[in-house]
């Protein structure tokens, strides 16, 4: 028999072994960050949480904000995937981005936590390993393919979109915004996308459907209780 079975076991093993301690880390800092803030220092208190050496902690993030932006990502994945299925049933493309812009905007006004972890990472909360940037990615080419959308370089109408969502929810972590923020924000983002004026202002002004954190995403709960 050869050897490359085992070795190839091995391999995998270890992978599994990494992605568990990482993933126990970034969950061990999501209430940790809830409790003190995202900008608070938090590495000492994450390696107690989650049990694990500091130099273990240190093979998988240099910096506390390395950690924050994993934390980020991982949020913000398990929220779009809340946010897809919700929005799944609207037959339109453009619809689905309204919405799903929509209520991404109006989660991290319900949650000023989850708006602080954006608003902090900035630019690293997006990129091509994102669900967010995936999902949004096919449902702007959907929307292109089908008419919807003007023709355009699919990069340009990301970073239109997300650049806009990004600076909304920097406001919404500064507070002070009113209620007609999101669907103006949304309308701007269908008019750049190529609808008219009258029938972005109609998708942004639908009632969102109802989207149930709580029980749709368990790592959300950690920043239920986080206070202003």
């Amino acid at each position: 028999m050869s050897d490359t079975a085992p070795s190839d076991h091995r391999t995998r093993v270890a992978a599994d072994r990494r992605e568990k301690t990482r993933a126990r880390l970034v969950q061990s800092a999501i209430p940790v960050f809830a409790e003190k803030g995202v900008d608070a220092s938090v590495i000492d208190d994450v390696i107690a949480a989650a049990g694990v050496s500091r130099g273990t902690f240190y093979n998988y993030f240099q910096s506390n904000r390395d950690l924050l932006i994993a934390v980020n990502h991982q949020l913000g994945d398990e929220l779009i995937l809340v946010v897809k299925e919700t929005v799944a049933g609207f037959p339109d493309p453009a619809e689905r981005v309204a919405a799903g812009i929509g209520l991404l905007i109006q989660v991290t006004r319900d949650k000023p936590l989850l708006a602080r972890f954006v608003a902090k990472c900035g630019l690293d909360t997006t990129g091509p390993s994102s669900l967010v940037y995936q999902y949004l990615a096919d449902q702007i080419q959907k929307g292109i393919d089908e008419g919807r959308f003007l023709p355009c370089p699919l990069p340009i109408a990301l970073d239109m979109l997300a650049g806009a969502t990004l600076c909304a929810v920097l406001r919404i972590s500064q507070g002070g915004v009113s209620d007609q923020h999101g669907p103006e924000v949304v309308t701007m983002i269908l008019r750049g996308l190529g609808l008219n004026a009258q029938d972005a202002q109609m998708l942004a002004a639908k009632p969102l459907p109802h989207l149930d954190i709580q029980a749709a995403c368990s790592l959300m709960s950690s920043t239920s209780q986080a206070q202003g």
